[in-house]
Parts: structure tokens; C-alpha cells; sequence
């Protein structure tokens, strides 16, 4: 069970105090202390102006439901662990910034080495502040020491304008100690339900997701989830699949049994050190083999060309689990293809992916509404869609010129795969047409001229070779030359050629669009 949500205010001392003596601490999901100079100072000069900096979530608990994150992680002090506690689950950017700069020394990193110039009436850091400047300024570790407030009392009275800054400095250390932090406390065991609180309450923007809370429930001296996700993804090397800490949980997951949705992975936390160790040594040659099975069967080398997370899973709960047969693993290739060009991911929610990553086989049997391996596609969508980086239909697209081996125009040669899928850009696909001469045939989709019928596969290690730069020209050329296999090998066949030899602009592309539909459905089946 989980308490109804309590707020309440606190002195921002009262809060240096709690974090001192125990009272809060930063669970181990909270990795680095992230925060740049420039968020420090606006983060202090609001206190300073009683703005509001939002509110700290806090997860009270009688015992030990977490582990706690190192004392590098934050300018906590490092302080014996003893319950009942509060877990800082929103908000340590913002209390570590405060503590720091209240409590720095010598030796701390220097971000929290913050000066207020009193004359100025402005933060600053120590390295920013000129000599000038310091002499009117004072650390904020001073406000909150009484033996250097009375330091830098007698040194600022010295000054010409000593009473002006002794005021300002009573000013100061007054807006500090009187200002109130909101606070919303929960409290309770049920691990599920605090995720899905910290999830709708979590102010800073920032997602923290299961694998994050999984960080601190299963980091133990026996098993640090930290180091297993970082040798994990070394142990990657070169096969071309970056993947997230999230993924590699849902994919690990699958190898123990665990569905990959938040419920199940939490239940992770239940298992053996030792399966869990062994769990991540075989992770990375399982992801391997799906690698090949990208690499070899549609040429993709980059995990830019595996726009959906749910499209790596199945392929590792499939190939990777060596769970498929031969045919199988053609019906995969066939759903994965249909997948990217209908874009049937494209924001599925997550027990739609669970599904098809557990029923794989009813999913590439078509079996799965939504998700059938069939193309959906018509001529006219490619004559109107656009090649933009990071979508799932031009990964597709530019999948299918890797498959069909794609020649240069300029040489004959076939472009090398490598060279444009295993980089995130599309830069080695070109247009043959300006948007202005789109335009002027009566084709207006907005400023881009990159339809996919417009475009050609060129090959970028070539772009100084002497050659025409007029594209239209040159496959005019290379059709008077014969050299219809090269054409061909960009979708580029007898007919198209002669609507571009009429100046037929739109049954030029139409023609390509149509030829595109043609490999796109030989590609996904009937």
C-alpha cells in the first residue's frame, strides 16, 4: 500500500539538516550530478529572489527499499545508513545544488564554488570573479557559519561602502534561511506503484524509467546493475547496434522468462546475483546474431535503421534466442520489412509490443492486427512521402536501394552498403529535382524536393569525380549508352526514361513511385 501523497513546507536549513544527519538520501537510480555552472546560479539567484524552484518528492520508508547511491554521485556527505528515511526521488539536482554550494570546501567540485558580490548583487563563481569583485563578495559557505559571518562582517566594515554591504549581506543570509522548499512526501512498500507515481509527479522533465528504479533495487555488493549495463555495452564492440540501458533490461529480461513491460522487469529484482550475471555475459552475443541477421538479410549496419525498439526485440527474442527455424527467419525478414514501411509501431503502446515480442510467431503468421506482414502503401504515398532522417519508412527505403544493390550513375559501380547504412545520415541520397522545377511541373508538396520518387542513391566517396551535375542529363545518358542495368538498380526502367526524355516531369516520378511500390511489396510478400 502507498500513502495519499502529503505536502508540506521546510526551511531550507531544516533541509541542510535532514541531509546531514540521514534523514534524505539519494537513491542509486540518481547517477551524476549533471547540473552546469550557468543552472547553479539561476537555481540560487531565484532562492535568493524568493521565487519558486518547485518541489522535492520524497519516499518515506521505515526500511531499507533501496540502495543508496554513492557519495560521488552528489555533494551529500556520506553518512551511516540507519532507518526509517526519506528516498529524494524528484529533485536532487536542485538539493545538491543548494547543499554544495552551502557546504563546499576545499577539495569539492568547484561547480558549487559559488561567491555572492554583494555590491553587484549577483552569484558567481569563484574562477569568474575578478579581484575587484571579490573584495565585496563572500562565499555562501559563510552564511551558514557563524564564526565567518563575523570574519567577513569585520573585513566588509573596512570598506567605503561597508554599511550598504553589510546590509545587503544580513539581506542575503535572511532570504536563505527563510526560504521554504515545498515538499510532497509518499510513504509505503508496493515498488510498482512508486514507479508509476514518480512518473506523473516528476517535475524536471526528465523520464526516469523502470530501468532507473531497477538501478537501486538491484545494486548490492553481490550484483551492481551499473557495472553490468556499462560492460554490456563495451562488450557491443563494433556490430553496429547502439541500444539503451532500457533495452538491453527488456532483452536480458528475455532470456530470464520476464515479459519486457514494467511490471514484469521490476520483478528482476528477485532474482540470483549469478543469474543475473550471467544473464548480461551471453546478452551481447545474443544481440550479435541479430546483428548478423540485419547486417545479412537487409544490409542494415546501423541501429538508426531500427527505428522501433519493438523491432529489435522480437528480432532478439527470435534470432538472437535462437528460437526460429529457417522459414522462419523469412517471415521475420518479411515482417520487418512490412513493419518499416507501414510504420505499424509508430506509437503502439507497450503491452501491444509485449505481445508481439511474446507471440512472435502468430505475429509474423499475420495474426497480430495492426502488425500483419503486409505492405499497406499505395503508389500515391510514394509519390508523396518525404526521405526524412530517423523515420521508419526511409530506413526502409533506404534498405531497399542496400538490397537491390544500387549503382552509382557516375561509375556503374554498386555503392557500397557500409557506406550508407551504418551512418544515421541520408546523405548519400540525392534529388534529381529542385523544389523550384517540382513546382514548375505543377508539383507543390512544400519546400522539400526529397519525395522519395525524386530521389537517387549516389555514392558520396565519388562526389569529386568529373561527372555532370545535371542528374536528369546524365540517366538520359546512360540510356543512350545501354547501360539499362545500372537504371534498373535505381528503379529507373525504360519507361521512366522516356516520360524524363519528354519532359514529363510527374509521369517521371509517378513511373518511379509505381517501381518503388513493385520492390517494396516483393520485399514484404503478398
Amino acid at each position: 500500500m502507498i500513502s495519499a501523497p502529503q505536502p508540506f513546507v521546510v526551511h531550507l536549513f531544516t533541509i541542510f539538516r535532514q541531509i546531514a544527519a540521514g534523514e534524505l538520501r539519494i537513491p542509486a537510480f540518481q547517477r551524476d550530478f549533471i547540473w552546469r555552472e550557468r543552472q547553479v546560479i539561476e537555481l540560487l539567484a531565484s532562492v535568493r529572489e524568493h521565487y519558486p524552484v518547485g518541489s522535492i518528492l520524497l519516499w518515506h520508508v521505515e526500511q531499507k527499499m533501496l540502495e543508496i547511491a554513492s557519495s560521488q554521485v552528489s555533494a551529500f556527505p556520506l553518512v551511516t545508513e540507519s532507518y526509517p528515511t526519506s528516498y529524494i526521488l524528484d529533485g536532487m539536482q536542485r538539493l545538491s545544488t543548494l547543499y554544495g554550494t552551502f557546504h563546499f570546501k576545499l577539495g569539492d567540485d568547484e561547480v558549487f564554488n559559488v561567491l555572492y558580490d554583494l555590491r553587484r548583487q549577483n552569484f558567481y563563481h569563484a574562477a569568474d570573479l575578478t579581484p575587484q569583485q571579490a573584495e565585496a563578495a563572500i562565499p555562501l559557505a559563510a552564511l551558514i557559519s557563524p564564526r565567518r559571518m563575523l570574519e567577513h562582517q569585520a573585513r566588509l566594515a573596512e570598506l567605503p561602502d561597508g554599511d550598504k554591504l553589510l546590509e545587503e549581506l544580513l539581506a542575503t543570509q535572511g532570504a536563505f534561511q527563510d526560504y521554504m522548499i515545498p515538499v510532497v512526501r509518499i510513504a509505503g512498500h508496493d515498488i510498482d506503484r512508486i514507479v508509476g507515481i514518480f512518473e506523473r509527479i516528476n517535475s524536471t522533465g526528465t523520464r526516469l524509467d523502470t530501468v532507473d528504479f531497477m538501478r537501486a533495487i538491484t545494486w548490492n555488493q553481490a550484483f551492481d546493475l551499473n557495472r553490468a549495463l556499462d560492460t554490456a555495452q563495451e562488450a557491443l564492440g563494433e556490430d553496429g547496434l547502439e541500444v539503451s540501458d532500457e533495452t538491453i533490461i527488456k532483452c536480458v529480461g528475455l532470456m530470464l522468462g520476464v515479459q519486457p513491460s514494467r511490471e514484469e522487469l521490476l520483478t528482476l529484482r528477485a532474482r540470483t546475483p549469478g543469474e543475473l550475471s550471467q544473464a548480461f555475459a551471453q546478452f551481447p552475443q545474443r544481440l550479435e546474431e541479430v546483428a548478423a541477421f540485419l547486417r545479412e538479410r537487409l544490409r542494415i549496419e546501423s541501429s538508426a535503421y531500427v527505428p522501433y525498439e519493438g523491432q529489435l526485440l522480437v528480432l532478439f527474442k527470435a534470432v538472437g534466442m535462437a528460437e526460429a527455424s529457417g522459414p522462419e527467419l523469412d517471415l521475420l525478414e518479411r515482417w520487418f520489412w512490412a513493419a518499416g514501411f507501414n510504420e505499424s509501431l509508430r506509437g503502439k503502446p507497450d503491452h501491444y509490443v509485449v505481445r508481439a515480442v511474446e507471440g512472435w510467431r502468430a505475429l509474423i503468421a499475420g495474426q497480430i492486427r495492426g502488425l500483419e506482414p503486409r505492405l499497406r502503401l499505395s503508389v500515391a504515398d510514394f509519390f508523396e512521402r518525404r526521405l526524412i532522417k530517423g523515420k521508419a519508412l526511409s530506413g526502409a527505403f533506404g534498405a531497399m536501394f542496400a538490397v537491390r544493390e544500387g549503382r552509382s550513375l557516375l561509375t556503374g559501380e554498386v555503392v557500397p552498403a557500409s557506406l550508407y547504412m551504418s551512418v544515421a545520415d541520408l546523405d548519400s541520397f540525392q534529388t534529381i529535382f529542385s523544389a523550384e522545377a517540382l513546382r514548375a511541373s505543377g508539383i507543390d508538396l512544400g519546400p522539400s524536393s526529397r519525395i522519395f520518387p525524386n530521389i537517387i542513391l549516389t555514392n558520396v566517396l565519388e562526389r569529386e569525380v568529373p561527372g555532370p551535375s545535371d542528374w536528369q542529363e546524365h540517366i538520359l545518358r546512360l540510356a543512350q549508352a545501354g547501360k539499362g542495368e545500372v537504371l534498373a538498380s535505381q528503379l529507373i526502367d525504360d519507361l521512366a526514361v522516356a516520360h524524363l526524355r519528354a519532359g514529363e516531369v510527374q509521369a517521371f516520378l509517378r513511373r518511379r513511385a509505381e517501381l518503388m511500390r513493385e520492390q517494396a511489396l516483393a520485399l514484404v510478400g503478398s
